[in-house]
């Protein structure tokens, strides 16, 4: 008798699967492959790779497809998708993504024996900075709504990371509401594995901003920050993070380079092994994330998990996290200068710090964790293969 088939689409790449083995997504779903050596799994990722495949797992077939250079290039990515899956002709497809859900649903269409599990997991408000690219946001979108919309009856299991993602989510398809199960995103137990030391001498202070280098995360209102706190207490800023806009990268070298500030910010763009990431989180007096759009902030839950005192802005799903004066502080989107003032009084202030670090994990267990696990959510999702 043929085995069941299970894809699970997400975005990262299976090429290099070994060096993200102790990355949470990673560990979630080879757990899931661990407890049902029965089915037939079918991992598609996108890499800088071209289009090949590998087998991981007796059970596992692993897909890396053409990481998309141009926004146009997104619907040969879902072509990918779509031809692959009519390759497996799979009973679940679990979509770790948001437009990714449109080739697996229109696909279902088309196989009556497959159900789509998705898992919102991604951005869908930002769309970049041309008008190019904000059209083509837009037609992704409408189909997804339009789509979503006409598709409840092959989705017995919907999950979303975030209230903001599930409200954003129901706005595109109200059919949907009440219908998505928030999930809570699992943190390496590396971040939690060296107690902090505070220091007291404001010269060896540093902030950590972990973020991708576009627009979207904010990352020049944090260079107008540090230029607006006093030189006698100006710490070094340290940005970690993969450079996803070339242009916004010489726009904030230049603001740099005007406001006097190379001695205070360093850019690490460089690729680091999961692993060694919480050593970043280690080193840090102050982790600071001035995102304007974030479906959650991922890295805030490693800043916390790593006892980091942490100043985000209230957007997206970060406040999901975040109760703001207990276990971190939050503050307006584009305001440079709330920026500054939180960022100097943190530093200056060692017993709020201590305060902040101390209530991070405890809050979260009511604040955030009070949800399934994705893995949980994995598991629901195959529960009538």
């Amino acid at each position: 008798m043929k085995k069941p088939v299970v894809v699970i689409i997400k975005a990262s790449p299976w090429k290099d699967y070994a060096l993200f083995k102790t990355h949470p997504e990673y560990i979630a779903i080879f757990n899931l492959v661990e407890r049902h050596p029965d089915v037939d799994f079918v991992l598609t990722g996108t890499s800088k790779y071209p289009l090949s495949c590998y087998r991981i797992k007796k059970n596992t077939i692993a897909w890396d497809i053409p990481l998309p250079k141009k926004l146009i290039e997104n619907f040969t990515q879902r072509l990918h998708i779509f031809k692959i899956l009519l390759q497996y002709r799979p009973n679940v497809i679990i979509s770790m993504g948001n437009l990714d859900v449109v080739p697996s649903l229109i696909f279902s269409f088309f196989s009556l024996k497959s159900k789509v599990a998705p898992v919102f997991i991604g951005e869908f408000d930002y769309h970049g900075r041309r008008i190019v690219g904000r059209l083509l946001n837009c037609a992704q979108f409408a189909l997804m709504s339009l789509v979503l919309r006409v598709s409840q009856t092959k989705m017995p299991n919907i999950f979303a990371i975030s209230r903001f993602e599930r409200e954003g989510i129901e706005r595109m398809a109200p059919n949907l509401k009440g219908k998505i199960a928030l999930f809570s995103y699992p943190i390496s137990s590396l971040f939690g594995s060296v107690r902090r030391k505070f220091d007291d001498d404001l010269h060896a202070q540093t902030i950590l901003t972990v973020a991708g280098i576009e627009p979207r995360k904010g990352l020049d209102v944090l260079v107008r920050a540090v230029s607006l706190i006093p030189k006698e207490i100006r710490p070094n800023a340290i940005i970690k993070g993969g450079i996803r806009d070339h242009i916004y990268m010489n726009q904030l070298n230049t603001l740099i380079e005007r406001l006097v500030l190379a001695d205070w910010i360093r850019f690490d763009s460089s690729t680091t092994d999961y692993d060694a990431l919480y050593q970043y989180y280690q080193a840090a007096t102050l982790f600071v994330f001035p995102t304007r759009d974030d479906s959650l902030g991922i890295v805030v839950l490693e800043a916390l998990h790593s006892g980091l005192p942490v100043v985000a802005t209230s957007v997206g799903g970060i406040p999901d996290m975040i109760q703001s004066g207990v276990n971190g502080i939050l503050i307006e989107p584009d305001n440079p200068q709330e920026l500054a003032n939180t960022i100097s009084w943190l530093l200056k202030d060692k017993t709020s710090r201590e305060a902040l670090a101390r209530h991070a994990v405890s809050t979260l267990q009511s604040h955030y964790y009070n949800r399934i696990t994705l893995e949980n959510a994995f598991e629901k999702s195959i529960q009538n293969l």
